[in-house]
C-alpha cells in the first residue's frame, strides 16, 4: 500500500506585466522550520547586542568612577585651596579694621592735639606781648620776683621742638607705628597741657599785678612823698599820685582783684579799694560816681567809677595809692607807662 504524499506549499513570483511567472513548491517543513530560524538569528542577534551593550556599559562605568574619583580629588583640593583663602582674607579684614580703628583713634588725638594748639596759640597771641613787657617793666620787690620766676619756669617747661621733628619723620616711613605715635601725641599733649596750664597761671599772676594805668590822663599833679599840702601849706607825706582828669572821666581797675570797700569819707570823698594778689591793694579816691560794689570781681581795665572832685580836693582829678601788706609804695614803679 503507497503512503500518501504529503501536500506540497507552492510561491509563484510574478515580477511584473510583461515578466515571466515563476513557482516554487517548498515542503510544509520548511515553511515551518523558516520562522523558527529567523526567529533564532534574530533572538541570538538581540542578545549578542544586549551583551555589547552590558560591556560598554560596564566600561562607563568604571570610567565615570575614575573621572569621578579625580573630580572627587580636585574639588577636595580646591576646598582646602578655597578654606585657606578664606583664613587669610579673614585674617586681612581683622587687620584692616584694626588698622582702621587705630587710624581713627590718631584721627581723634590729633584733633584733639590741633584743638590745644589752637588754643595756647590764641592764648599767647593775645597775651604775649603783655606778659613780657609786665615782667621787664614792673618794679624789683617780692611780687615782680614772684612773677618773673613763674615766668621763667614758664618758658622753660615749653614743649621742645624734637617732639615734632620726632613725628614728621616717623610720618616719613610706609610702616606706620600708630602706637609710637599716639604714645608721642599723648607726651605732647600733657606737655602742652601743662605749659598751657602755667601759662593761664602766669596770665592770672601778671593780670592781678596792678600796672594798668587807672585813666586815660597820665598828667600828674602831685607825685609819691613827702609835698606841701595845698589846704595847711605844710610838708605832709602824699601817700599816692594825683592824675589830671576831665570830671567824668572813666576810672578803670588797675588789675584782677576782689573790690573790698566802696563808699564816702569827708576826706577822701567817693572811693573803691581793691584787693589784689600778693597782699597788695589798689585804691581810687574822689570819684565823682562809683561803679562797683563790695564783693564784686573786677577784671584789669574794667571802669569801676567815674573821675571827680568829691571830699578834700582843689579840682577833678584821681587820686591813685597801691599799698603793699597795708603799706604804701609809689604807684609809678608799677604802672606799665607813665609820663
Amino acid at each position: 500500500m503507497k503512503r500518501a504524499r504529503k501536500p506540497a506549499w507552492s510561491f509563484v513570483v510574478m515580477r511584473g506585466a510583461d515578466k515571466t511567472v515563476k513557482q516554487f513548491s517548498v515542503s510544509k517543513r520548511s515553511v515551518v522550520a523558516a520562522p523558527v530560524a529567523a526567529a533564532i538569528a534574530v533572538t541570538g542577534t538581540i542578545a549578542g547586542l544586549q551583551l555589547k551593550a552590558a560591556y560598554e556599559l560596564k566600561q562607563l562605568e568604571n570610567e565615570l568612577a575614575s573621572q569621578s574619583a579625580q573630580f572627587t580629588q580636585t574639588i577636595t583640593g580646591m576646598d582646602d585651596v578655597i578654606t585657606g583663602k578664606d583664613e587669610a582674607i579673614v585674617s586681612l579684614q581683622q587687620e584692616l579694621q584694626e588698622l582702621s580703628r587705630q587710624a581713627q583713634d590718631m584721627k581723634n588725638k590729633m584733633n584733639e592735639l590741633k584743638e590745644l594748639e589752637d588754643k595756647l596759640k590764641l592764648f599767647i597771641e593775645k597775651y604775649g606781648s603783655s606778659i613780657i613787657d609786665t615782667t621787664s617793666d614792673a618794679p624789683a620787690e617780692k611780687t615782680e620776683g614772684q612773677i618773673q620766676t613763674l615766668s621763667a619756669r614758664s618758658r622753660d617747661s615749653s614743649p621742645a621742638p624734637q617732639n615734632m621733628m620726632q613725628m614728621a619723620s616717623l610720618a616719613q616711613h610706609t610702616s606706620l607705628d600708630f602706637q609710637a605715635l599716639s604714645d608721642m601725641v599723648d607726651s605732647m599733649e600733657e606737655s602742652m597741657e601743662q605749659t598751657l596750664k602755667k601759662a593761664q597761671n602766669r596770665r592770672m599772676t601778671v593780670d592781678a599785678y596792678p600796672n594798668f594805668w587807672p585813666t586815660r590822663s597820665k598828667s600828674l599833679t602831685s607825685g609819691f612823698g613827702y609835698r606841701k599840702d595845698p589846704f595847711t601849706g605844710r610838708a605832709t607825706f602824699h601817700a599816692g599820685i594825683d592824675i589830671n582828669g576831665e570830671l567824668g572821666d572813666a576810672v578803670f581797675s588797675a588789675a584782677d582783684g576782689t573790690v573790698s570797700d566802696t563808699g564816702y569819707d569827708s576826706r577822701l570823698g567817693n572811693f573803691v579799694i581793691i584787693d589784689h594778689l600778693g597782699g597788695l591793694q589798689t585804691a581810687y579816691y574822689h570819684l565823682k560816681r562809683i561803679d562797683a560794689k563790695a564783693g564784686d570781681v573786677v577784671v584789669r581795665g574794667e571802669k569801676i567809677g567815674q573821675l571827680g572832685s568829691t571830699g578834700r580836693s582843689t579840682g577833678p582829678h584821681l587820686h591813685f595809692e597801691i599799698m603793699q601788706k597795708n603799706e604804701p609804695v609809689n604807684p609809678l614803679k608799677y604802672l606799665a607807662q607813665h609820663s
